[in-house]
């Protein structure tokens, strides 16, 4: 019988890279089911290709490609940049149904839908984070010294 790790434990388990918004961004992802284990969940990756009009293979593959990538590349930067675009592609305007499925998922039992809508706005706010925290601090000085010049 597998036994749980300590509290401190389990926080350390989240922290998969650098950056506070693209561990936190992982961790929602991997609330859903895996995409692997087709014969149990199927049924939910098909529902978000069906929100798609698109293949399961390609929601499970873009996912699982970069979230790969950032984790085995010297500069992740790109990647979790990728990541948090193609979730919120993929889950930032879920149907109601996806969210009834996407609640279903994270909230096992629950009489509605309210865990698939915390947990899709919750994405929306990682994936945002994660693409605030890959944004170039050269453009950002730029804006601001273009802002500065400005004659009103």
């Amino acid at each position: 019988m597998l036994e749980t790790p300590p509290y401190s434990e389990r926080s350390k388990m989240t922290t998969i890279t650098d950056s506070a918004p693209t561990n936190r961004l992982i961790k929602l992802l991997m609330m859903l089911p895996p995409p692997h284990a087709e014969d149990v969940f199927t049924p939910f990756w098909d529902q978000v290709a069906e929100d798609l009009g698109v293949r399961r293979d390609y929601v499970t593959g873009k996912i699982s490609l970069h979230l790969r990538l950032l984790l085995d590349t010297q500069d992740p930067v790109r990647h979790r940049e990728r990541l948090a675009t193609y979730a919120l592609d993929f889950f930032g305007q879920a149907s109601d149904q996806l969210v009834t499925s996407i609640a279903t998922e994270v909230n096992r039992g629950a009489p509605d839908d309210t865990a698939g809508r915390v947990w899709v706005q919750e994405l929306r706010s990682a994936a945002f984070a994660v693409m605030e925290d890959c944004f170039p601090q050269e453009r950002v000085h730029e804006a601001v010294a273009s802002w500065v010049r400005l004659d009103h």
